[in-house]
């Protein structure tokens, strides 16, 4: 028999409300840390670990200082285990840098600190992107150690759980590697409440009873594939924001005076790893691929708000690329450095608030029981307010940023066009305020159509990456789009499209190789939206009663119809097709089908208003591409992920997330869709149920943007307006960064300033970029001013799939020097800067890499 160890990760699981309102919850884990500190001095052996950084951070931030000291002294010590990531993400709804900041919190506080980590906890999410490990291992993190609870996660409940034969075995212990190779040694547990589970709360007696028969009878243990003789015990309890108990910690002390065997040790999650690393590490399997994005789902419960939150990361982001001009044009007198330190700070906030709107908890447990309690309204108003503000910070510090980029330019009336992208845009752009009013660059006035609402369509050219056009503005006549008559087809730029007359959906769409694009089926044709309703206590898992999931769902299906359809043509950009539709339980559905005269795809447009109703429901847009067997590929958070092939058994396969892209390819053939406000997506089918093992896609998409299938923590009900984008185009397998260069462009527009005046020329020229990189099979996932304001900190990924030396050299923003960081601002080797100017940045094939650039202050 194995003399078992057991470690003992005894955290506490943090929902930022959910029991009760955010502060409140948050004190009890910050009553915990109190407690914690205490009873490292009365209870020899003892080590608790807060489950992520938001506890450490929020005690830190509200008690005395010498509490807080106190607690950083534990952390040292190795008394108080703290890890990595932020909190307990839904990565499948991140931007790229976004996911890239999942442990910046931790590591700021690791730098401002003297403190390091080794190692990450996720507890609740029952699956993340199949990059997740590589954003560790990029962060400095070793180890990670998952509590998935599988709620509305069938393929992951145990073997004969909620009524299924075929389930997952738990635990599990593998090396879990990323697409470039990194890894992190990752233990899997079933929930995360070891300690009540194994009687840590009534007794040693009990707790000897239940581990043994776990020990004994658990199938993972027996196989001949589990040569351990330890474990990790995930937890201290069951329930979510639980006060921590004296007793349990009193009860596995008495554990260990009675039993030799197995021997409970209170350690840090670490601890556990080292040990099972030392002694078994050529042994433990590696498994690469996703897990599965089940709870993601939930978010589409508030879909006008999941839209707004993509856009707003976006915007974060641009906004602290725009700060790197600071140095250039920061009027230089003595309150400088204050003025760009609290800008700094204040960037630094929003994207705290964004961390926290993308944290799993959405609202109550009480959500869907009780829509109209207090604990519900006020807890997603609190929660709300993490989204509001962060999208207006960002929304005011990219304004502002480029109004001063503007203002450093040249003298006239003018505007400024900023491309947050990594790679040059010509592209369509939506300008406020910017009816009546012509654009030029260099003498050469950019086409333009005035719209309804006062703004502009403006098609702007050759924007540089990372960088700004400064147009001249001046006033013009009226140039509104000109009527073509009702009609149902609309030809640009070598694609035809044609509606169908019944449903308003696309039933044609051919590129210039005349190739139809759409497969007849049930769903009308491309952007059809289908309102699915009905599925109560059913297989959808709908209710908290698994029993109901052997109910075939009864769901009732409505298609959209077309009411009537005008074109227009958009002089200098292309034609567009306005669609007013039907749909019950919609009041207005407006649908506009765009087509270019030079640019190579195809924008739609989907305004509704919804009708709220607690019954439940679901709304798609069908694509349904002409293909037979594609196969699918998805960018996800820092990567990219073969549907099927790059999944974990278990995994989702019922919906997915993309970032900014899908692409369906067969042959010499393929289709980029990209849905900027909607991450969700299914395949082949809406989502029945089904519960899938396995999928073979049929070239049929569906958007899936709005549910409330959920029966706690999520929305009962939603309505009022959204807008559902979309962007087709026609891209055939070839060139393996394409995809995400054009997806890129599909979802983050090109920002324009407010109108300005200058009086005398500024600094800057009319056209520039923060740095210049000449690789395009490269991504900047983001570039920043640097936390301790040492230079920048710039990003860098590789999307053409091939490992390589990147060169980045100074343009608008200066360097000298340079060093390897990691994705949290942790200093490592210096980079040798070339006389050329040349700073290399070393990536592993769809790898990721960071860099400090900087000029020491006495070179400045």
């Amino acid at each position: 028999a194995k003399r078992w160890t057991l470690y003992w990760l005894s955290s506490i699981h943090t929902d930022v409300g959910y029991t009760d309102l955010q502060e409140r919850a948050l004190e009890i884990h910050r009553k915990n840390l109190d407690a914690a500190l205490a009873w490292t001095v009365t209870h020899r052996d003892f080590h608790f670990t807060a489950e992520c950084a938001l506890q450490v951070l929020s005690y830190l931030e509200n008690r005395a200082p010498d509490a807080g000291d106190a607690l950083v002294q534990a952390i040292r010590d190795g008394k108080i285990g703290w890890q990595a990531l932020f909190a307990n993400m839904l990565t499948g709804i991140l931007d790229h840098e976004t996911f890239a900041r999942l442990a910046w919190p931790a590591g700021k506080l690791a730098r401002e600190r003297g403190l390091t980590f080794l190692s990450a906890q996720i507890t609740d999410v029952p699956g993340q992107t199949l990059t997740f490990p590589m954003l560790l291992a990029a962060s400095g993190v070793k180890y990670l150690a998952s509590g998935p609870n599988p709620e509305r996660a069938v393929p992951l409940l145990p073997a004969s759980g909620g009524g299924v034969t075929e389930g997952t075995a738990y635990p599990q212990l593998y090396y879990w590697e990323a697409p470039d190779g990194s890894r992190v040694l990752h233990w899997r547990a079933h929930h995360y409440g070891d300690g009540t589970r194994f009687g840590f709360d009534v007794g040693p007696d009990e707790m000897g009873h239940r581990l043994s028969d776990w020990l004994l009878n658990q199938p993972a243990f027996l196989a001949l594939n589990w040569p351990y003789d330890a474990a990790l015990l995930y937890g201290a309890d069951w329930q979510d924001n639980a006060p921590m108990k004296e007793a349990i910690v009193a009860n596995v002390q008495e554990f260990g005076r009675r039993f030799t065997f197995p021997r409970i040790v209170m350690g840090r999650a670490e601890d556990f790893f080292r040990d099972v690393e030392r002694r078994y590490g050529a042994k433990i399997p590696v498994r690469r691929g996703d897990t599965g994005l089940y709870w993601e789902d939930g978010a589409a419960s508030t879909a006008a708000e999941l839209a707004a939150f993509r856009s707003a990361q976006l915007a974060a982001r641009a906004s602290e690329i725009v700060a790197m001009w600071d140095p250039r044009i920061e009027p230089r007198d003595d309150a400088a450095p204050q003025r760009r330190r609290s800008r700094a700070d204040a960037r630094a906030a929003m994207w705290r608030d964004l961390l926290l709107f993308g944290e799993h908890t959405w609202g109550a447990d009480e959500s869907v029981s009780a829509p109209t309690s207090r604990q519900t309204v006020a807890q997603w108003e609190y929660k709300k307010r993490f989204l509001d503000a962060g999208a207006a910070a960002a929304r005011d510090h990219l304004n502002d940023g480029l109004l001063r980029l503007g203002h450093a330019t040249r003298p006239g009336r003018g505007r400024l066009v900023f491309n947050a992208g990594s790679w040059e845009r010509t592209d369509v752009g939506r300008v406020a305020g910017g009816a009546g009013k012509s654009l030029t660059n260099d003498g050469r006035e950019l086409a333009s159509v005035d719209l309804e609402d006062g703004d502009a369509l403006v098609l702007f050219r050759e924007v540089p990456p990372l960088g700004y056009l400064a147009l001249a503005e001046a006033d013009r006549p009226p140039r509104p789009p000109s009527a073509d008559g009702e009609a149902l087809e609309a030809k640009a730029g070598g694609f035809t499209v044609q509606l169908d007359p019944a449903s308003g959906a696309i039933r044609s769409l051919t590129g210039p190789d005349g190739k139809e694009r759409v497969k007849p089926s049930d769903w009308a044709g491309l952007n059809q939206l289908v309102y699915a309703r009905g599925g109560e206590h059913s297989a959808l898992w709908t209710s908290g009663d698994r029993d109901e999931l052997k109910n075939p769902p009864q769901i009732q299906l409505t298609q959209a119809r077309l009411v009537r359809c005008r074109r227009e043509r958009l002089p200098g950009i292309g034609a567009r097709l306005v669609i007013e539709r039907a749909l019950e339980g919609f009041p207005t559905l407006t649908s506009v089908v765009t087509l270019y005269d030079e640019l190579p795809w195809v924008d739609i447009e989907n305004r509704i208003v919804k009708t709220a109703t607690l019954a439940k429901e679901a709304l798609y847009i069908a694509f349904p591409f002409a293909f037979l067997k594609p196969a699918v590929d998805v960018e996800v958070p820092l990567g990219r992920m073969a549907v099927e092939k790059d999944q974990q058994p278990g995994s989702c396969r019922d919906w997915y997330c993309h970032a900014h892209w899908v692409w369906l390819h067969e042959g010499n053939d393929g289709v980029l869709w990209s849905g900027p406000d909607t991450p969700l997506f299914t395949l082949n089918d809406l989502f029945r149920g089904a519960w899938r093992r396995t999928i073979v896609p049929d070239g049929t998409l569906f958007a899936y943007a709005m549910n409330n299938y959920w029966h706690t923590n999520y929305a009962a009900s939603q309505g009022g307006p959204a807008t559902f984008r979309f962007r087709i185009s026609l891209l055939a397998p070839g060139d393996a960064a394409e995809p995400v260069r054009r997806g890129w462009a599909a979802c983050e527009p090109l920002y324009e300033s407010a109108s300005y005046t200058n009086e005398t020329p500024g600094p800057l020229i009319a056209k520039d970029r923060a740095l210049f990189y000449g690789d395009k099979g490269v991504m900047i996932v983001g570039a920043k001013p640097a936390d301790d304001g040492d230079g920048v900190i710039v990003k860098v990924l590789d999307v053409a799939g091939q490992a390589r030396s990147v060169g980045v050299w100074p343009a608008a923003y200066a360097f000298k020097l340079a060093r390897r960081t990691t994705l949290v601002e942790l200093n490592g080797d210096p980079i040798a800067v070339a006389g050329d100017g040349r700073a290399s940045v070393d990536l592993a094939a769809w790898g990721v890499g960071a860099a400090r650039l900087f000029t020491p202050a006495e070179a400045s």
